[in-house]
């Protein structure tokens, strides 16, 4: 009630409610839940506390990702028009530098200008059409695929696959899984997006 600006809402990820903050935290979680390397992301960790010059801080990251490797790195997001007055970039700088050894791999800012619209339709879509997966389809898909050469229009590839909607569907999910690469990332992802192999079935299925 006391800003128009503010939008919290909630995602369902690993079978747990995350809450979120505003729109543009949403989409960044998206983004990072579909890295291929995340295995798992704690929304508001614990506050890191630094020195920043002339007394001890506290401050409390949006982010915690813990990667499949064991290596882990916090997230901050903020809108790109409230990074120079927020003094963000030197506070991140500093918890940084303080960090003991061996603790987190990196501390990163995320702001609306490190990624486009486009991105943000992709992640939005991936996210949903992950959330139930159905085994035969992307095994169906992920065998197409094995036989694919050179680059394939993705309405071609669901009709030969003859799953329909669904096979979009699947599409979605190995593209994130790598088994598939979208040929023009920089573009939204519709039926008429070509796509190319990427990372062997074989592989994809033991990652």
């Amino acid at each position: 009630m006391k800003s128009r600006e503010i939008c919290r809402g909630f995602a369902i990820y690993q079978n747990r409610v995350v809450h979120l903050e505003s729109h543009l935290e949403l989409m960044v979680f998206f983004m990072l839940a579909l890295r291929p390397q995340t295995l798992t992301i704690e929304e508001q960790p614990p506050a890191v506390t630094y020195w920043d010059g002339a007394s001890f801080r506290h401050h409390t990251f949006d982010f915690r990702v813990i990667n499949r490797d064991e290596s882990w790195e916090y997230v901050g997001v903020k809108p790109a028009a409230l990074v120079v007055s927020s003094g963000i970039k030197t506070i991140f700088r500093q918890i940084a530098e303080q960090l003991p050894p061996g603790t987190a791999k990196a501390v990163h800012l995320v702001t609306d200008a490190d990624f486009s619209y486009a991105d943000r339709y992709n992640a939005t879509m991936a996210f949903d059409f992950l959330r139930f997966p159905v085994a035969e389809h992307d095994e169906a898909i992920t065998r197409l695929a094995a036989e694919m050469i050179g680059t394939v229009r993705i309405a071609d590839l669901v009709k030969a696959s003859g799953l329909g909607a669904m096979g979009f569907r699947s599409i979605i999910r190995l593209i994130v899984s790598q088994v598939l690469v979208q040929v023009k990332r920089d573009e939204r992802i519709t039926y008429d997006t070509y796509v190319r192999t990427g990372v062997r079935p074989t592989e994809a299925s033991t990652n």
